[in-house]
């Protein structure tokens, strides 16, 4: 068992250094002052941008934690099934990569995708893959592209939609799940399903998230059952304890 105050360890997939920095910059200094001391950090390490950190892995650690601590008392932290506006939490199984190619550049693809399917929930998550620790960053003329927000992810996800669409037709004259296509959900769903085939033979584990909600989609089964799916951009991707 832990002691109590400590902090459990996790093991990270997945840091973004980008919404940590941004998010950090946004909170009232003298609320971080008081945050620090919340979580029994030093706050001189968290203040540091972490593309300029030396000690970069102990800034990323610092900054986590504090805005995570932020997030979870001062905004609405919604769960896959009711993601809501701000961010949502979750736990499942999910298989993970990165597209093999950029369509574009024909160089290796800089996104990387988590993608989770329940009885209910179909759940994917798209950033930058130098964020996978351990990963080298992309070089500048990629990252600029943007693969945490929500045109970039599905401008990358495009060539796969085309080869899907066939697919998705016989689908739906089939009668397998069927997208409302009300609010563009339809283009959302697109999307899910070619994030979904990319990573189709990616690595399975069982892994905790926090991220940013960028669109949801609902649909009906064969059998009349309502599904829902979500996509959106990760804060951190960690193995679930």
């Amino acid at each position: 068992m832990f002691r109590r105050g400590t902090q459990p360890l996790r093991y990270y997939v997945y840091v973004s250094d980008n919404k940590l920095d941004m998010l950090y910059e946004q909170i009232d200094p003298a609320l971080r002052k008081r945050i620090s001391a919340e979580v029994k950090v030093d706050l001189k390490v968290a203040s540091v941008t972490l593309q300029q950190a030396e000690q970069a892995t102990a800034a990323r650690m610092t900054k986590l934690r504090m805005v995570e601590r932020y997030i979870d008392t001062h905004c609405k932290v919604g769960g896959v099934s009711a993601p809501g506006r701000e961010f949502f939490r979750g736990r499942m199984e999910m298989r993970w990569g990165w597209l093999e190619r950029d369509a574009a550049t024909d160089r290796p693809s800089p996104v990387v995708l988590f993608c989770g399917l329940t009885d209910d929930d179909f759940v994917v998550l798209g950033g930058s893959r130098g964020h996978v620790l351990g990963q080298h960053p992309e070089d500048s003329s990629v990252a600029l592209l943007g693969y945490s927000l929500f045109p970039g992810l599905v401008e990358m996800l495009g060539p796969y939609v085309s080869q899907l669409q066939p697919k998705i037709d016989d689908d739906v004259r089939n009668g397998s799940p069927q997208w409302r296509q009300e609010r563009g959900d339809r283009y959302i769903w697109q999307a899910l399903k070619a994030a979904e085939q990319a990573t189709l033979n990616g690595h399975l584990q069982h892994l905790d998230f926090l991220a940013v909600p960028l669109g949801e989609a609902r649909a009906v089964g064969v059998d009349g059952t309502p599904m829902h799916a979500v996509i959106g951009t990760p804060v951190y991707v960690a193995h679930a304890r």
